[in-house]
Protein backbone atom coordinates (compact mmCIF):
# COMPACT_ATOMS: atom_id res chain seq x y z
CA UNK A 1 0.00 0.00 0.00
CA UNK A 2 1.39 3.75 -0.34
CA UNK A 3 0.57 5.96 1.91
CA UNK A 4 1.75 9.35 0.76
CA UNK A 5 2.87 12.68 3.40
CA UNK A 6 4.62 15.57 3.28
CA UNK A 7 8.79 15.20 2.75
CA UNK A 8 9.37 15.54 6.55
CA UNK A 9 6.08 14.44 8.12
CA UNK A 10 6.34 11.40 10.62
CA UNK A 11 3.39 9.87 12.36
CA UNK A 12 1.64 13.53 12.17
CA UNK A 13 -1.25 12.74 9.83
CA UNK A 14 -3.90 10.54 11.80
CA UNK A 15 -1.43 8.13 9.76
CA UNK A 16 -3.10 3.58 7.24
CA UNK A 17 -1.32 0.45 8.09
CA UNK A 18 -2.60 -7.08 4.35
CA UNK A 19 -0.30 -9.80 5.58
CA UNK A 20 2.40 -8.90 7.48
CA UNK A 21 5.56 -10.36 6.80
CA UNK A 22 7.99 -11.62 9.83
CA UNK A 23 11.18 -10.27 8.04
CA UNK A 24 12.83 -9.01 12.12
CA UNK A 25 14.41 -12.28 12.40
CA UNK A 26 15.80 -12.19 9.06
CA UNK A 27 17.65 -8.77 9.24
CA UNK A 28 18.58 -9.65 12.47
CA UNK A 29 20.44 -12.55 11.23
CA UNK A 30 21.74 -10.26 8.71
CA UNK A 31 23.26 -8.25 10.63
CA UNK A 32 24.99 -11.00 13.19
CA UNK A 33 26.36 -12.54 9.65
CA UNK A 34 27.66 -9.26 8.72
CA UNK A 35 29.43 -8.49 12.23
CA UNK A 36 30.82 -11.88 11.80
CA UNK A 37 32.35 -11.39 8.36
CA UNK A 38 33.86 -8.42 9.53
CA UNK A 39 35.49 -10.37 12.67
CA UNK A 40 36.56 -12.99 10.58
CA UNK A 41 38.40 -11.22 7.60
CA UNK A 42 41.16 -13.47 6.33
CA UNK A 43 44.12 -11.14 7.02
CA UNK A 44 43.28 -10.64 10.73
CA UNK A 45 42.65 -14.96 10.79
CA UNK A 46 45.48 -16.69 12.57
CA UNK A 47 46.45 -20.64 12.83
CA UNK A 48 45.51 -22.46 15.52
CA UNK A 49 48.32 -23.20 17.70
CA UNK A 50 49.48 -26.73 17.12
CA UNK A 51 49.45 -29.57 19.72
CA UNK A 52 52.89 -31.05 20.69
CA UNK A 53 52.78 -34.90 19.66
CA UNK A 54 50.97 -37.20 21.34
CA UNK A 55 48.64 -35.17 22.99
CA UNK A 56 45.35 -34.53 21.37
CA UNK A 57 44.60 -31.10 20.02
CA UNK A 58 41.84 -29.07 21.95
CA UNK A 59 39.31 -28.43 19.59
CA UNK A 60 37.93 -24.86 19.72
CA UNK A 61 34.72 -24.26 21.44
CA UNK A 62 31.88 -23.08 18.87
CA UNK A 63 31.11 -19.48 19.18
CA UNK A 64 27.32 -18.45 19.53
CA UNK A 65 26.68 -15.46 17.78
CA UNK A 66 25.36 -12.83 20.29
CA UNK A 67 21.12 -12.40 19.76
CA UNK A 68 20.76 -9.37 18.24
CA UNK A 69 16.69 -8.90 19.28
CA UNK A 70 17.29 -5.40 20.36
CA UNK A 71 19.56 -2.55 19.72
CA UNK A 72 22.64 -2.42 21.89
CA UNK A 73 24.18 1.25 23.41
CA UNK A 74 26.49 0.76 20.95
CA UNK A 75 24.80 -0.51 18.00
CA UNK A 76 22.15 2.38 18.60
CA UNK A 77 18.70 3.03 16.66
CA UNK A 78 21.50 3.32 13.59
CA UNK A 79 22.72 -0.25 13.53
CA UNK A 80 19.35 -1.17 12.40
CA UNK A 81 19.63 0.56 9.16
CA UNK A 82 21.39 -0.43 6.02
CA UNK A 83 24.36 0.47 5.84
CA UNK A 84 24.10 3.40 3.11
CA UNK A 85 21.50 5.02 5.47
CA UNK A 86 23.83 4.95 8.51
CA UNK A 87 25.07 8.52 9.90
CA UNK A 88 29.13 9.00 9.78
CA UNK A 89 30.89 8.01 12.56
CA UNK A 90 31.94 11.45 14.84
CA UNK A 91 35.05 12.69 14.01
CA UNK A 92 38.11 13.49 16.25
CA UNK A 93 37.38 16.57 18.73
CA UNK A 94 40.15 18.52 17.30
CA UNK A 95 39.47 17.71 13.62
CA UNK A 96 38.77 21.17 11.77
CA UNK A 97 35.59 21.20 9.99
CA UNK A 98 36.04 24.46 8.21
CA UNK A 99 37.71 27.76 8.09
CA UNK A 100 37.00 31.54 8.41
CA UNK A 101 39.85 33.69 7.32
CA UNK A 102 41.86 30.91 8.13
CA UNK A 103 40.75 30.63 11.57
CA UNK A 104 39.41 27.12 12.51
CA UNK A 105 36.05 25.38 13.65
CA UNK A 106 36.96 22.43 15.46
CA UNK A 107 34.57 19.41 15.39
CA UNK A 108 34.36 19.76 19.31
CA UNK A 109 32.64 23.00 18.62
CA UNK A 110 30.17 21.19 16.55
CA UNK A 111 29.14 18.26 18.24
CA UNK A 112 28.76 20.86 21.88
CA UNK A 113 26.64 22.95 19.85
CA UNK A 114 24.30 20.50 18.19
CA UNK A 115 23.82 18.81 21.40
CA UNK A 116 23.02 22.07 23.37
CA UNK A 117 20.45 23.23 20.36
CA UNK A 118 19.19 19.97 19.09
CA UNK A 119 19.05 17.07 21.76
CA UNK A 120 16.07 17.66 23.38
CA UNK A 121 13.88 16.89 20.33
CA UNK A 122 16.63 14.47 18.94
CA UNK A 123 16.58 12.31 21.78
CA UNK A 124 12.62 12.39 21.85
CA UNK A 125 12.37 11.44 18.21
CA UNK A 126 15.05 8.22 19.12
CA UNK A 127 12.61 7.66 22.42
CA UNK A 128 9.54 7.19 20.19
CA UNK A 129 12.30 5.18 17.45
CA UNK A 130 12.36 3.04 20.40
CA UNK A 131 8.98 2.61 21.27
CA UNK A 132 7.63 1.84 17.86
CA UNK A 133 10.88 -0.69 17.08
CA UNK A 134 10.18 -2.53 20.51
CA UNK A 135 6.14 -2.84 19.89
CA UNK A 136 6.83 -4.23 16.38
CA UNK A 137 9.25 -6.77 17.80
CA UNK A 138 7.00 -7.55 20.13
CA UNK A 139 4.09 -8.22 17.71
CA UNK A 140 6.58 -9.86 14.88
CA UNK A 141 5.99 -7.07 12.88
CA UNK A 142 8.45 -6.31 10.27
CA UNK A 143 8.57 -3.95 6.79
CA UNK A 144 10.52 -5.35 3.56
CA UNK A 145 13.97 -3.19 2.99
CA UNK A 146 12.20 -2.70 -0.25
CA UNK A 147 9.64 -1.59 0.31
CA UNK A 148 10.91 0.75 2.64
CA UNK A 149 13.38 2.15 -0.14
CA UNK A 150 10.34 2.43 -2.21
CA UNK A 151 9.03 5.06 -0.40
CA UNK A 152 12.41 6.76 0.71
CA UNK A 153 13.01 7.25 -3.16
CA UNK A 154 9.44 8.39 -3.58
CA UNK A 155 10.42 11.05 -1.06
CA UNK A 156 13.77 11.94 -2.43
CA UNK A 157 11.30 12.91 -5.58
CA UNK A 158 9.54 15.27 -3.51
CA UNK A 159 12.47 16.94 -2.04
CA UNK A 160 14.53 17.23 -5.12
CA UNK A 161 11.33 19.17 -6.77
CA UNK A 162 12.12 21.45 -3.65
CA UNK A 163 15.64 22.24 -3.89
CA UNK A 164 17.10 25.47 -5.40
CA UNK A 165 19.02 25.64 -8.75
CA UNK A 166 22.64 24.42 -8.30
CA UNK A 167 22.52 23.21 -4.56
CA UNK A 168 23.30 19.05 -4.47
CA UNK A 169 20.76 16.95 -3.03
CA UNK A 170 22.96 15.75 0.09
CA UNK A 171 23.65 19.87 1.10
CA UNK A 172 19.86 20.35 0.63
CA UNK A 173 18.76 17.48 2.77
CA UNK A 174 21.28 18.29 5.55
CA UNK A 175 20.48 22.02 5.37
CA UNK A 176 16.77 20.80 6.18
CA UNK A 177 18.05 18.77 9.25
CA UNK A 178 17.05 15.46 6.85
CA UNK A 179 20.15 13.99 5.92
CA UNK A 180 19.45 10.11 4.28
CA UNK A 181 19.99 8.28 7.56
CA UNK A 182 17.41 10.51 9.37
CA UNK A 183 14.80 10.43 6.36
CA UNK A 184 15.10 6.90 5.89
CA UNK A 185 14.99 6.44 9.65
CA UNK A 186 11.81 8.13 9.72
CA UNK A 187 10.19 6.25 6.75
CA UNK A 188 11.09 3.12 8.29
CA UNK A 189 9.72 3.52 11.74
CA UNK A 190 6.38 5.14 9.92
CA UNK A 191 6.36 2.29 7.88
CA UNK A 192 6.52 -0.11 11.21
CA UNK A 193 3.97 2.01 12.94
CA UNK A 194 1.38 1.93 9.75
CA UNK A 195 1.79 -1.90 10.09
CA UNK A 196 1.28 -1.80 13.92
CA UNK A 197 -2.29 -0.08 13.58
CA UNK A 198 -3.02 -1.88 9.91
CA UNK A 199 -3.88 -4.84 12.48
CA UNK A 200 -6.40 -3.01 14.69
CA UNK A 201 -8.19 -1.76 11.75
CA UNK A 202 -12.27 -3.16 11.47
CA UNK A 203 -13.41 -1.96 8.08
CA UNK A 204 -17.41 -2.52 9.10
CA UNK A 205 -15.80 1.07 10.97
CA UNK A 206 -16.88 2.47 7.43
CA UNK A 207 -20.74 2.71 6.56
CA UNK A 208 -21.97 3.62 2.93
CA UNK A 209 -25.50 5.27 3.23
CA UNK A 210 -27.96 7.18 1.26
CA UNK A 211 -30.28 9.63 2.42
CA UNK A 212 -33.26 11.85 1.55
CA UNK A 213 -33.26 15.14 3.72
CA UNK A 214 -36.20 17.31 3.65
CA UNK A 215 -35.46 20.82 5.15
CA UNK A 216 -38.02 22.62 8.02
CA UNK A 217 -38.45 26.46 6.24
CA UNK A 218 -37.99 29.38 8.33
CA UNK A 219 -34.93 31.71 9.06
CA UNK A 220 -35.69 31.35 13.27
CA UNK A 221 -36.30 28.85 15.54
CA UNK A 222 -40.28 29.76 15.76
CA UNK A 223 -40.73 29.66 11.99
CA UNK A 224 -38.94 26.66 12.11
CA UNK A 225 -41.16 24.62 14.98
CA UNK A 226 -44.35 26.43 13.04
CA UNK A 227 -42.98 24.60 9.46
CA UNK A 228 -41.62 21.51 11.11
CA UNK A 229 -45.44 19.72 10.52
CA UNK A 230 -45.00 20.17 7.01
CA UNK A 231 -41.63 19.18 5.85
CA UNK A 232 -42.33 15.68 8.65
CA UNK A 233 -45.31 15.38 6.52
CA UNK A 234 -43.25 15.62 3.22
CA UNK A 235 -40.96 13.15 4.41
CA UNK A 236 -43.19 10.69 5.53
CA UNK A 237 -44.88 10.91 1.97
CA UNK A 238 -41.84 10.50 0.54
CA UNK A 239 -41.35 7.36 3.00
CA UNK A 240 -44.67 5.63 1.98
CA UNK A 241 -44.13 6.30 -2.00
CA UNK A 242 -40.70 4.16 -1.18
CA UNK A 243 -42.74 1.57 0.55
CA UNK A 244 -44.99 1.20 -2.06
CA UNK A 245 -42.86 0.56 -4.89
CA UNK A 246 -41.28 4.08 -6.00
CA UNK A 247 -37.57 3.41 -6.58
CA UNK A 248 -35.17 5.42 -3.49
CA UNK A 249 -33.11 7.35 -6.40
CA UNK A 250 -36.76 8.87 -7.86
CA UNK A 251 -37.59 9.28 -4.33
CA UNK A 252 -34.23 11.68 -4.26
CA UNK A 253 -35.06 13.38 -6.84
CA UNK A 254 -38.88 14.29 -6.08
CA UNK A 255 -38.36 15.19 -2.47
CA UNK A 256 -34.70 15.60 -1.17
CA UNK A 257 -33.24 18.94 -0.30
CA UNK A 258 -29.57 17.83 0.16
CA UNK A 259 -27.83 19.57 -2.73
CA UNK A 260 -24.47 17.84 -1.81
CA UNK A 261 -27.07 14.55 -2.69
CA UNK A 262 -29.58 15.00 -4.71
CA UNK A 263 -28.07 14.13 -7.83
CA UNK A 264 -25.88 11.45 -6.89
CA UNK A 265 -29.48 9.48 -5.77
CA UNK A 266 -28.81 10.25 -2.43
CA UNK A 267 -25.42 8.78 -1.99
CA UNK A 268 -22.72 9.64 0.42
CA UNK A 269 -18.77 8.86 0.19
CA UNK A 270 -17.48 5.99 2.62
CA UNK A 271 -17.33 7.54 5.75
CA UNK A 272 -15.78 6.53 9.23
CA UNK A 273 -18.59 5.90 12.06
CA UNK A 274 -16.25 8.25 14.49
CA UNK A 275 -17.11 11.26 11.49
CA UNK A 276 -21.01 10.40 11.09
CA UNK A 277 -23.41 12.68 13.74
CA UNK A 278 -24.81 10.36 16.53
CA UNK A 279 -28.10 10.39 15.77
CA UNK A 280 -27.49 9.36 12.35
CA UNK A 281 -24.84 6.63 13.27
CA UNK A 282 -27.16 5.47 15.86
CA UNK A 283 -30.29 4.76 13.64
CA UNK A 284 -27.27 3.04 11.08
CA UNK A 285 -26.24 0.87 13.40
CA UNK A 286 -30.09 -0.49 13.84
CA UNK A 287 -30.57 -1.24 9.79
CA UNK A 288 -28.72 -4.36 8.05
CA UNK A 289 -27.85 -3.30 4.35
CA UNK A 290 -30.26 -2.67 1.88
CA UNK A 291 -32.90 -1.39 4.94
CA UNK A 292 -34.60 1.53 4.92
CA UNK A 293 -35.20 3.95 8.24
CA UNK A 294 -38.78 5.36 9.24
CA UNK A 295 -38.17 9.30 8.68
CA UNK A 296 -37.13 11.05 11.77
CA UNK A 297 -35.73 14.83 12.92
CA UNK A 298 -32.25 15.77 12.97
CA UNK A 299 -30.18 18.85 12.80
CA UNK A 300 -30.53 18.81 8.89
CA UNK A 301 -34.31 18.57 9.21
CA UNK A 302 -36.21 15.15 8.34
CA UNK A 303 -34.73 12.34 7.15
CA UNK A 304 -35.15 9.32 5.63
CA UNK A 305 -31.70 6.61 5.48
CA UNK A 306 -31.06 3.75 3.55
CA UNK A 307 -27.67 1.77 4.41
CA UNK A 308 -26.10 0.61 1.75
CA UNK A 309 -22.95 -1.43 2.55
CA UNK A 310 -20.34 -1.58 5.24
CA UNK A 311 -16.71 -1.55 4.52
CA UNK A 312 -16.01 -5.45 4.81
CA UNK A 313 -18.64 -5.66 1.10
CA UNK A 314 -15.98 -3.09 -0.78
CA UNK A 315 -14.32 -3.75 -3.37
CA UNK A 316 -10.34 -4.98 -2.92
CA UNK A 317 -9.61 -1.69 -4.44
CA UNK A 318 -12.13 0.18 -2.24
CA UNK A 319 -11.06 -1.45 0.90
CA UNK A 320 -7.57 -0.82 0.33
CA UNK A 321 -8.90 3.03 0.44
CA UNK A 322 -10.52 2.10 3.32
CA UNK A 323 -7.41 0.50 5.29
CA UNK A 324 -5.63 3.56 4.21
CA UNK A 325 -8.11 5.90 5.81
CA UNK A 326 -8.32 4.26 9.20
CA UNK A 327 -4.70 3.85 9.32
CA UNK A 328 -4.25 7.86 9.53
CA UNK A 329 -7.50 8.19 12.02
CA UNK A 330 -6.15 5.81 13.96
CA UNK A 331 -2.19 6.04 14.00
CA UNK A 332 -1.82 9.28 15.98
CA UNK A 333 -3.65 7.62 19.14
CA UNK A 334 -2.18 4.30 18.90
CA UNK A 335 1.53 6.21 19.04
CA UNK A 336 0.46 8.49 22.02
CA UNK A 337 -1.03 5.21 23.81
CA UNK A 338 2.53 3.72 23.35
CA UNK A 339 3.91 6.61 24.71
CA UNK A 340 1.64 6.59 27.43
CA UNK A 341 2.60 2.83 28.45
CA UNK A 342 5.99 2.92 28.17
CA UNK A 343 8.62 3.23 31.34
CA UNK A 344 10.93 6.28 29.75
CA UNK A 345 13.89 8.29 31.41
CA UNK A 346 15.25 11.52 29.96
CA UNK A 347 18.11 13.52 31.08
CA UNK A 348 17.64 15.80 29.02
CA UNK A 349 13.64 17.23 29.36
CA UNK A 350 10.82 16.16 31.07
CA UNK A 351 9.60 12.65 29.18
CA UNK A 352 6.41 13.67 27.10
CA UNK A 353 3.14 12.00 28.91
CA UNK A 354 0.28 12.62 26.68
CA UNK A 355 -2.01 11.08 29.50
CA UNK A 356 -0.96 14.12 31.82
CA UNK A 357 -1.08 16.33 29.05
CA UNK A 358 -4.59 15.66 28.34
CA UNK A 359 -5.58 15.61 32.30
CA UNK A 360 -4.33 19.45 32.18
CA UNK A 361 -6.70 22.48 32.52
CA UNK A 362 -6.29 25.21 30.06
CA UNK A 363 -3.27 26.32 28.30
CA UNK A 364 0.31 25.77 30.30
CA UNK A 365 3.43 26.80 29.21
CA UNK A 366 5.08 23.39 27.95
CA UNK A 367 8.92 22.73 28.19
CA UNK A 368 11.07 23.38 25.42
CA UNK A 369 11.73 21.40 22.79
CA UNK A 370 8.98 18.82 24.42
CA UNK A 371 6.65 17.73 21.98
CA UNK A 372 4.61 14.11 21.65
CA UNK A 373 5.90 13.48 17.68
CA UNK A 374 9.27 14.91 15.66
CA UNK A 375 8.52 16.76 13.06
Amino acid sequence: MNYRYGVLGILGLALVFSPLISGAQQQQKKQTQDTKRTQQQPSQQKEPPTAPKGQAQAQPKPQTPPKATQPTAQQGAFGLLPAPYRPPQLPPANQVVATVNDEPILASEVIQYSYDCFAATAVEELILFRIIEQEARKEGVSVPESEIEARYKQQLQAIEAQMPPGMSIEDFMRRSQAPPSRLYGRIRIQMLAEKLVERQVNLDEFIEYSQIVVRIQGNTPEQQEENAPAAEARAREAYQKIQEGLDFTEAVKQYSDDPFTKDRGGKLNWLNVNFIPQDIREKLNALQPGQMSEPFRSAAGFVILRKERTGSMASPEEQQDLREQAVRIKLGDYVRQLQARAKITNTIVKPYNPEEAAQQEGPRPRTPGARPVPR
